[in-house]
């Protein structure tokens, strides 16, 4: 009896560090990813993006973090985000979702296909800079459509040059090739149409705007095309914007429907609207 006890005592304890192994091998963002897998599934991706992205609600806004490292490389944090991070870390999550193989590597690849050109990590270059030239990828990658023009957005005449007009603020600027290749992307960047739905309009055109679209706020600083981006929601029968708040220092929903959000903040010009497919 003794034996058996000791016996069926081994097996548990082995059991335990087994599975404790098991645990540790998966990282805490793989385990998010998971987590984030077995919430219910919307009938379309912006509706599965809205759930996941209310899932995060109260989660701390950190800016910089995907140039924690020297060399470049994929950053998956599902801990905490600048408003960018949250908004592309959701899509891919919900573009994963509704995917033939909703696996956190087909995650990881969707995130890496999302947020630099090509999918190609080749030094910070290469990782999408500008909002707009993300959507653009992003749509000729069809994984989303730019809805901005159709619900009655107007043609933006400007300059998309912040970073080569900035390169003080940007530190692997410094360096002459990458400052010419992103001179380069800016140059590219600027041959496209870029419309947006100046402030005073976005109350008008809120009933074209369905709950899961991206809002990119357009920027009135010069040379800088987007200021803030985020996920609508709708409350009360108004556009709400649900976001990585710098201001408020977390995940939340706006407390003012978003053409009054927009107010606030001379910088900003207006939105674009970017539907995932």
């Amino acid at each position: 009896m003794y034996k058996k006890l000791l016996s069926m005592k081994f097996y548990f304890t082995t059991l335990f560090v087994l599975t404790s192994k098991f645990l540790l091998a998966q990282s805490a963002d793989e385990l998010v990813f998971k987590q984030k897998m077995d919430l219910p599934k919307g009938e379309s991706t912006p509706q599965s993006a809205l759930t996941i992205a209310q899932s995060f609600i109260g989660q701390p806004y950190k800016a910089g973090t995907l140039d924690v490292a020297t060399k470049e490389q994929l950053v998956c944090n599902l801990k905490d985000f600048d408003c960018w991070t949250f908004v592309e870390t959701v899509s891919a999550m919900a573009i994963t979702k509704h995917s033939s193989k909703p696996g956190f590597a087909a995650f990881l690849h969707m995130l890496k296909k999302l947020r630099y050109r090509d999918g190609q990590i080749n030094g910070y270059a290469s990782r999408l800079h500008y909002f707009k030239e993300w959507a653009i990828r992003a749509e000729e990658n069809k994984l989303v459509q730019d809805m901005t023009e159709m619900i009655g957005g107007i043609s933006a005449e400007k300059q998309i040059n912040f970073m080569t007009s900035h390169r003080n603020l940007y530190p692997h600027l410094q360096n002459n090739e990458t400052f010419s290749t992103v001179q380069s992307h800016e140059n590219h960047l600027n041959k496209y149409d870029f419309y947006y739905v100046p402030k005073a309009n976005v109350r008008k055109v809120e009933s074209q705007i369905q709950d899961g679209d991206i809002i990119a706020i357009t920027s009135n600083i010069e040379g800088l095309d987007f200021n803030h981006e985020g996920f609508a929601i709708r409350k009360n029968g108004r556009v709400h914007l649900l976001h990585a708040s710098q201001e408020m220092k977390k995940i939340v929903i706006s407390t003012e429907p978003l053409a009054d959000y927009l107010n606030r903040f001379k910088k900003h010009s207006g939105i674009a609207v970017v539907r995932l497919l």
